[in-house]
């Protein structure tokens, strides 16, 4: 098996499947969501067996389209130390691969995160290893579907690809002595010294996501248009009433 390489070329492809074994594939995305399949490999760098220590290091298949000296696969650069009941014996919580690159397509930093005792060694009938669990925090490209407000008072937008992103955050204001607030047009208050400065809150407190908000008409400006318009309207009626009789006088002299 390989020892301490840090690539393995295409034309030693075949030699390296034939003493390492076959690990999980992972789909990764790209900045702007393009997904990327990597294919992992485990090869043994030390044994036990030889005196020394079960040390497993992990490859990525980095370029499956290379041929001859290129670069087909890449090592992650950790050693996974293996104590005789399965356990890691060197701590490895995570491992960053800070350019990862697959067939041409930059994904940029990735971390694996393996977390406390994430990986162990244990006989396998298949001679393969298995993930159990993996949670991914990447996504495909996705199409705007939706737009919400929550209690927290976040507006989150929502896509097609599950993804729920914070797009803004409604800021709410508290004043010492709401009532000498300044009344102004069309429904708007302005802060006086009685009333005192404004006080921002981020909390959200006071939103409530879906609900509709009470009525902050003015009432009594919308009365007084109301008014007008009725008396305005009244007193079109009045001269079209006395237009009519006019016209209809003039009707009953030619008869």
């Amino acid at each position: 098996p390989p020892t301490r390489l840090t690539t393995i070329a295409a034309k030693d492809d075949a030699l390296f499947k034939s003493n390492s074994i076959q690990g999980s594939a992972i789909t990764v995305y790209a900045s702007n969501g393009a997904p990327t399949n990597v294919i992992m490999r485990w090869a043994k760098v030390d044994s036990a067996a030889s005196g020394g220590q079960d040390v497993w290091n992990m490859f990525y298949a980095s370029n499956t389209l290379a041929t001859g000296a290129e670069t087909m696969w890449t090592n992650l650069g950790q050693d996974y130390t293996f104590k005789g009941d399965g356990t890691l014996l060197n701590d490895v919580p995570s491992v960053t691969i800070p350019n990862l690159t697959v067939n041409g397509v930059n994904v940029g930093e990735v971390q694996l995160n393996h977390g406390k005792a994430g990986i162990t060694q244990f006989n396998d009938v298949n001679g393969t290893v298995s993930t159990s669990t993996m949670m991914q925090n990447g996504y495909g490209a996705g199409e705007f579907v939706s737009v919400a407000i929550n209690d927290s008072g976040r507006v989150t937008a929502t896509y097609t690809n599950g993804e729920r992103i914070d797009m803004a955050q409604v800021v709410t204001a508290e004043f010492n002595a709401i009532n000498k607030l300044k009344r102004l047009d069309g429904g708007v208050f302005s802060s006086t010294s009685e009333s005192g400065e404004a006080i921002l809150d981020l909390s959200g407190s006071g939103v409530m996501g879906g609900a509709l908000e009470a009525s902050n008409t003015d009432i009594s400006d919308e009365f007084t248009k109301l008014i007008v318009t009725q008396q305005a309207y009244a007193a079109g009626t009045r001269i079209v009433s006395a237009a009519d009789k006019m016209l209809q006088e003039a009707l009953n002299m030619i008869r």
